[in-house]
């Protein structure tokens, strides 16, 4: 018989009224179920309390934000703002991609906020990113919150009903060079490659698949194309590593730091936020948050 046959005639033997069945979807790691949860009753706790109270009540104590491009202690910088009011627009957001490593205790969020005036007209969107760590008590406290503005999106400004949860990582092998002391060191490589090859083959040669790039104004890049052509634009940058973390199953990290602009005649600095993922091409870029410091 010729092996083309064999699925045609297992499909005929099926009892009359049956159907082959497709394989159903892999279930999403319940960590990474549980990030999205924690960043929907953070959504809601805001809400309900204001944006103040829900903030602080949600943070890991080492929790960082960005203050003018720098990075600070979320703590010290959201007890400072003032409580909500009832004239304040509501800030309503929710998860569209979710993710986390295999050992669970650190992952990450992201998708679409907006505010909302009290009559209901919205004013402004974007899309946020938070790195979320696991507990001792079991619970999920977001590490790092950064995002960026844009332009209201052409369909709903809604998270979307079904989440998107990108492909597993794969740690590296004991021994490896890719096997890293600090997270940190990833960016250092990159500011490298960039120095020597220029700013869109150095992350080219970076990018994750699945990578997304946020930029503040415009809408999130997440095809190849899109985003070389928005590195293709870009000055070449010198990257300032302020802080990260390796997961400890090791495939994932996320870092954060300043940049400095590092072509000639193209002045400017900033902040960013990288999640990085080890696969079977080594250490590759997922996700990276770039905002100007105000002028």
């Amino acid at each position: 018989m010729k092996p083309g046959l064999l699925p045609l005639l297992a499909v005929s033997l099926l009892p009359l009224g049956a159907t082959a069945q497709s394989p159903k979807p892999a279930s999403p790691p319940p960590a990474a179920q549980a990030i999205a949860a924690a960043e929907r009753a953070f959504a809601a706790q805001a809400l309900q309390e204001g944006n103040k109270a829900a903030f602080l009540a949600t943070m890991a104590d080492s929790a960082v934000v960005f203050s003018r491009a720098e990075p600070a202690l979320a703590r010290s910088v959201w007890s400072g703002r003032p409580a909500a009011t009832p004239t304040d627009p509501s800030l309503r957001w929710g998860p569209a991609t979710v993710g986390a490593a295999a050992s669970g205790e650190l992952g990450y969020s992201t998708g679409p906020w907006y505010l909302q005036q009290p009559d209901g007209q919205r004013v402004t969107y974007g899309q946020f990113f938070t790195i979320w760590a696991r507990q001792p008590d079991g619970r999920y406290r977001w590490l790092l919150d950064n995002g960026i503005s844009h332009p209201a999106p052409a369909g709903s400004p809604e998270p979307p009903a079904t989440l998107s949860y990108p492909a597993a990582g794969q740690p590296p092998r004991r021994g490896s060079t890719d096997v890293l002391r600090t997270a940190t060191a990833l960016d250092e490589q990159l500011s490298a490659a960039t120095a020597a090859q220029g700013l869109a083959p150095a992350y080219t040669a970076r990018l994750h698949p699945q990578a997304r790039l946020l930029r503040e104004g415009i809408m999130p890049l997440t095809t190849p194309a899109a985003i070389r052509q928005q590195l293709d634009g870009e000055a070449p940058r010198q990257l300032l590593p302020a802080g990260g973390r390796i997961a400890r199953s090791g495939e994932l990290a996320y870092t954060y730091g300043t940049y400095q602009n590092s072509g000639a005649g193209q002045p400017g600095r900033g902040s960013y936020v990288h999640l990085w993922q080890h696969g079977a091409k080594g250490w590759q870029l997922l996700a990276e948050v770039c905002n100007p410091a105000p002028q």
